[in-house]
């Protein structure tokens, strides 16, 4: 009998490249950081290029190997260009995280034309021109790991009609490229984080964050931290026998929202009619 496959897994990015996109402020910058931190070569990409060459300039100035390139994700010659740069000044890549990504408050009815297709460009666009253009340069580099930042608004119905969709899609693409791709030894996974906080839930709505809080049961936003430690493990060897797979990182809001708020509001009107709570099994 052959001896069980044993890899040696480990978390840490030594010799490895790995490229962000939307990296320069929000989950892609925790992301970047935390990269670093593990050792690895970090490229960050985004339009905000005053705010990634600065965090590039904070990491290299720390001893880690960073580099900022301007990359608007739904253009494919800007694609073509990161693909070009990378590969001549690095090498390789091991690593390709989505994360860029926008939104349009706005339900069905009411969201523009104008405005349906921007989203849909960001989030779902520049993550297949992504991968498109650089899974080949993975391939050549041994393989590696792709992750696909989605949201539990890929995975629930959520009021923003663009975003919404463009998560859903998003977690399909994810499981089609991991299809696709598994033949040149890449992985592919979606992370599904719930409210972040971040510039984009502190734009929210009034009431938007406090309704979250509510319905989640762990009663709060995620840290940017929180989900870039979800987004390196899958991206390390880790996670080695995980492909075409969707994570919740969302305090239990996709599990279990609907009988936590149930249970809550069960409470709080035996409360007010004078009923004692139900005793706890001895």
């Amino acid at each position: 009998m052959s001896e069980a496959f044993e890899p040696k897994r480990t978390d840490h990015f030594h010799e490895k490249v790995v490229l962000v996109t939307g990296a320069a402020r929000g989950v892609g910058s925790a992301a970047a950081r935390l990269f670093a931190a593990r050792g690895a070569t970090v490229v960050i990409s985004d339009v905000l290029e005053r705010e990634g060459e600065s965090l590039a300039a904070e990491l290299s100035s720390s001893g880690h190997a960073a580099h900022f390139l301007p990359l608007d994700v739904a253009t494919e010659s800007d694609w073509e260009r990161i693909a070009t740069t990378v590969a001549a000044k690095l090498g390789a890549l091991h690593v390709l995280v989505n994360n860029a990504g926008v939104i349009a408050r706005r339900g069905v009815i009411d969201t523009t034309p104008e405005q349906w297709h921007r989203v849909m460009n960001v989030n779902v666009t520049g993550a297949f021109l992504g991968i498109r253009n650089l899974a080949p340069l993975m391939r050549d580099s041994g393989g590696g790991a792709i992750v696909n930042v989605s949201s539990t608004a890929g995975l629930l119905a959520h009021g923003d009609a663009a975003y919404t969709t463009s998560k859903w899609a998003l977690r399909g693409l994810t499981k089609t490229a991991a299809l696709d791709l598994v033949r040149w030894n890449i992985r592919v996974n979606s992370v599904h984080p719930a409210t972040v906080a971040t510039a984009m839930a502190d734009a929210a709505p009034t009431g938007h964050l406090e309704a979250n809080r509510q319905a989640i049961p762990m009663g709060r936003e995620a840290s940017a931290a929180e989900i870039a430690e979800v987004i390196v493990f899958l991206a390390s060897e880790r996670s080695s026998f995980m492909t075409g797979a969707e994570i919740a990182a969302d305090g239990g809001l996709s599990t279990a929202g609907v009988a936590w708020m149930r249970a809550r509001i069960q409470a709080e009107l035996q409360r007010s009619a004078g009923i004692a709570a139900p005793r706890e099994p001895e």
